[in-house]
């Protein structure tokens, strides 16, 4: 491997903690506004839910190991981002290596458990956030009652796992018992009714990245790039990136860009923005015919 690939490979702390450090400062800022209970306190929370939904980011990343070069970092942000997303790190991890392994696969690929959705009535429902919320919900009782009887789980994860998840039990009901005994309705206002109002723009980034790709092996065909701003790019960590990640899941996020420049003309599936995506969905879920996406 010449040297100028290996800089794509290579590692960093600061990358990951400047971006981690931001969206910590923007949470607690915003979260004392909603706090102060203002006369646009609605126009926060439902900031507070974008910042908290991209926090799926972070987690994602520090699943592959790569959004830090330290080892504990990754775990500690990994499990911070899970409890905030009701996501156990250590599934999550497991969960999200199969999909690797077994992109658009659809008897494998644990993400096409629940097909992207094939109808307006599907999608409106997929992009609610209820159907992820009691896919969530149950899996984490599931766990929590020791069944982490997942295929995708290996034998020597699965009392972490379990383990894991009642750890994070724990820490959820003193937050609720700290709550009430104190009357402050923080974890409501601050997370819960945050999370349940982004969590759409969660799904709307999320469906663009496989849905309508080919159900192949080829990274290149069965994941999607999508062109979009700056801000939008800092803020989910280069994952609209999303093809050139899959061909390389090694390479740190904060090095896709510079990737998509080597393989860009290799990606059949590119958007050039998500509304473009999005009203091309749509366009195919109305008409039910086959729309020109390559």
């Amino acid at each position: 491997m010449n040297q100028q690939k290996k800089l794509l490979f290579k590692k960093t702390n600061h990358h990951a903690s400047i971006r981690i450090l931001l969206l910590m400062t923007l949470l607690i800022c915003n979260g004392y506004q909603i706090y102060l209970d203002n006369t646009y306190q609605i126009i926060f929370i439902l900031f507070q839910g974008l910042l908290l939904v991209s926090l799926f980011a972070p987690l994602h990343e520090c699943s592959h190991s790569t959004a830090f070069k330290s080892k504990f970092l990754n775990q500690a942000v990994m499990f911070f981002c899970g409890m905030v997303h009701l996501m156990p790190s250590i599934w999550f991890k497991e969960f999200h290596m199969e999909h690797h392994r077994h992109t658009q696969n659809p008897t494998m690929d644990p993400e096409l458990g629940n097909e992207r959705p094939r109808s307006i009535g599907s999608y409106l429902f997929l992009i609610s956030g209820i159907r992820i919320w009691i896919e969530l919900v149950h899996n984490f009782f599931r766990l929590f009652a020791g069944n982490a009887n997942q295929s995708y789980i290996r034998k020597r994860n699965i009392q972490k796992v379990i383990l894991e998840v009642r750890i994070l039990f724990g820490i959820y009901l003193l937050l609720f018992i700290l709550s009430f005994q104190f009357q402050q309705p923080i974890p409501f206002y601050g997370w819960i009714i945050p999370m349940i109002l982004g969590q759409p723009f969660l799904r709307l980034f999320l469906l663009a990245e496989h849905g309508f790709c080919d159900q192949t092996t080829d990274m290149t065909k069965n994941s999607r790039t999508t062109k979009t701003n700056f801000l939008v790019r800092y803020f989910v960590w280069n994952m609209n990136y999303h093809a050139e990640h899959h061909s390389r899941p090694a390479i740190p996020f904060h090095k896709l860009q510079t990737f998509h420049k080597e393989i860009e003309h290799k990606i059949k599936f590119q958007e050039s923005g998500y509304f473009d995506f999005h009203k091309k969905y749509l366009m195919q879920l109305i008409t039910q015919k086959d729309l020109h996406w390559a």
